[in-house]
């Protein structure tokens, strides 16, 4: 069949439609049918066992609903009930190795519990790849780095010359150890992403083989380093789900005039593919708010850098996998010589308490609520996945118990 398409080994679905209106009732279910109804009107009445929200309703559709719904006869479509299959999530982590990370044991710690993450059964499925910065920028810096104009610092990469700071009145080079300004350098892995358990042996390896020595902190080119990296494998893997985890214990220093980290995020977040940027801040680095906030991820997970710095690392990027998981879901597919009618599949929510609700469907990220449930697809026209909104998805993050399923077969709600 062209609208819709049946699989095997899934529940079979019974959607009521009358003849005009708009669809805004779902389900009254019996054992695994769900039902659908149409209403012409806000006024209409809801009859029989079917009911549903005015057409000026909005918001989510409970089962089984009443109250301003249409009338069940007329035309009628079938659906199939497929368990929603969460996209496959690939992280590629860019992890400071600044020389202040020295400090406080913060390496040792985080390190530790980046390992413990690879390790953790649950982590099992999930690619990871990392790289670091900063990078050498293979340049040889002058080994004293006072300077009064650029030209004086040497190379581009060992300058340019900084204005004095209070109680250090001597313009010095601010790339003194010839750190790398190049997102090109960044933007190839040390591990590339592959699968774990299998690739956590290798990051391991990485990681031990790795120590805290660059001199400066250039977030504003790693960070879009990691992201031109990101965009190329979630273009070969358009399944997936592919973000990028920033990890550091400082404010960005050298590369001055480069790209700045929050706008590195906010542009692969608002871009095709879409990218959200996760960050983990090493100590109270309160500023790398606005590069989560930018990336898609509301706000930086903040890890005390002196104190259970390993146990809250750990945290932070399970917290990181919990999210990405939740918010998005594979398209089922068709059988062979069949094809999808996007404009006939919906989403069905059973939080923990049981009781199931049709989440509707809005036209893109930029149409989401600031509360409520609603979805979108990734690319509108060609898409291959659905996403969830950020209020939906913290919503389903928390209800470690909820069931999603993708009905196909019946008119797409939407907001």
């Amino acid at each position: 069949m062209r609208n819709g398409f049946f699989s095997s080994g899934v529940s079979r679905v019974v959607c009521a439609a009358a003849l005009s209106g708009a669809w805004i009732a779902a389900c009254s279910a019996t054992g695994n049918d769900t039902e659908f109804a149409n209403s012409g009107s806000d006024n209409d009445s809801g009859s029989g066992n079917v009911g549903g929200q005015g057409g000026d309703g909005g918001g989510f559709i409970p089962a089984g609903a009443g109250g301003n719904g249409g009338s069940g006869g007329g035309d009628s479509c079938a659906a199939t009930k497929n368990k929603a299959q969460q996209v496959p999530l690939d992280m590629y982590i860019m992890f400071d190795q600044s020389s202040s990370m020295k400090d406080n044991s913060k390496w040792a710690s985080t390190t530790a519990a980046l390992k413990a993450f690879l390790e953790q059964p649950a982590a099992a499925g999930i690619g990871v790849g990392i790289q670091y910065f900063p990078q050498s920028s293979g340049v040889v810096c002058p080994v004293i780095p006072f300077c009064n104009v650029d030209a004086d610092c040497g190379p581009a990469a060992c300058g340019p010359c900084a204005p004095p700071t209070p109680g250090f009145p001597i313009k010095t080079c601010s790339t003194a150890g010839g750190d790398s300004c190049k997102p090109s350098d960044y933007a190839v892995p040390d591990v590339p992403i592959a699968p774990l358990p299998a690739v956590g042996t290798t990051i391991i390896n990485s990681i031990n083989s790795h120590s805290p020595s660059g001199s400066s902190t250039p977030t504003g080119p790693a960070l879009q380093g990691a992201i031109d990296y990101a965009k190329q494998w979630a273009t070969l893997n358009p399944t997936h789900t592919t973000v990028v985890v920033l990890a550091t214990d400082g404010e960005p220093t050298g590369c001055s005039g480069g790209i700045t980290s929050v706008n590195a995020a906010a542009a692969a977040y608002n871009g095709v593919p879409s990218i959200k940027t996760f960050v983990i801040g090493v100590g109270n680095i309160a500023s790398l708010n606005s590069v989560a906030a930018a990336g898609g991820t509301s706000s930086a997970f903040i890890v005390d850098g002196s104190q259970n710095a390993n146990e809250e690392f750990l945290k932070a990027m399970n917290e990181i996998r919990g999210a990405a998981l939740s918010c998005s879901y594979l398209i089922p597919q068709p059988p062979p010589g069949d094809d999808i009618d996007y404009n006939a599949i919906n989403v069905e929510y059973t939080p923990e308490s049981g009781i199931s609700v049709v989440i509707p469907q809005v036209k893109s990220a930029a149409d989401c609520p600031a509360a409520g449930l609603a979805w979108y697809y990734d690319v509108p026209g060609a898409p291959k996945q659905i996403v969830f909104c950020d209020a939906t998805c913290s919503q389903v993050a928390k209800d470690t118990k909820a069931e999603i399923d993708v009905l196909v077969g019946c008119a797409t709600i939407v907001k």
